[in-house]
C-alpha cells in the first residue's frame, strides 16, 4: 500500500500540495477523493492542469478509491491521497480503506469552527470523526506545511 501521504484539505489541489507536499513525499500520483468533484468534468480538467510534470492526477469518489486500493492500483505508484472533507475520509475508513496515518491540512472556516493550529480550524463534528478514525489505529495529526510543526489530534481537540 504505497500511500506516501493521506491529507485532508478543503482546497484539494493547490500551491502547498503541489509545491511542498508532492515534493516532500516524492509522490508521482495524486488521488483526489471527493464525490462532487468526481462528477464535475470541468473542475477535474482544471485540477489536472495544475499538476506538476511527472505527477498523474486522478479524481474519484469514496467507493472508487476503496476499490482502487483493494484492486492493488496504488501498488506501483507513490500516491498522495487527498480528501476534501473529514466526513468523506471517515466514510472511506468505515468502508474499509486501509491507512497508516492521516494529515489534517485545512478544513476551512465557519461560525462553529475554532482555530486549533496555525490555519487549521475544527468543529466538534469533525473532531468526533477524527477521534473515531484514530480509534481504529490510524494516527491523525494536523500540519499545514512541511516547515510548520505537526500537532497531535488530542492536543487540537483540547482547544475546542
Amino acid at each position: 500500500m504505497p500511500i506516501v501521504l493521506t491529507r485532508i484539505d478543503f482546497r484539494m489541489i493547490h500551491g502547498q500540495v503541489i509545491t511542498q507536499w508532492v515534493k516532500r513525499c516524492d509522490a508521482n500520483e495524486i488521488i483526489a477523493v471527493d464525490t462532487s468533484l468526481s462528477k464535475d468534468v470541468f473542475m477535474q480538467e482544471v485540477f489536472k492542469m495544475a499538476a506538476p510534470k511527472g505527477v498523474n492526477i486522478k479524481i474519484m469518489d469514496v467507493d472508487k478509491a476503496i476499490k482502487a486500493q483493494l484492486d492493488g492500483k496504488f501498488e506501483h505508484r507513490k500516491v498522495l491521497l487527498l480528501f476534501k472533507t473529514v466526513q468523506q475520509l471517515y466514510e472511506a475508513v468505515q468502508k474499509g480503506l486501509e491507512l497508516k496515518d492521516v494529515q489534517v491540512g485545512g478544513l476551512g472556516g465557519g461560525p462553529d469552527r475554532k482555530p486549533v493550529n496555525n490555519a487549521i480550524t475544527l468543529n466538534q463534528e469533525d473532531a468526533d470523526w477524527l477521534i473515531e478514525i484514530e480509534n481504529k489505529g490510524i494516527e491523525v495529526y494536523l500540519q499545514t506545511t512541511p516547515d510548520y510543526p505537526s500537532m497531535k489530534l488530542e492536543d487540537a481537540v483540547k482547544k475546542l
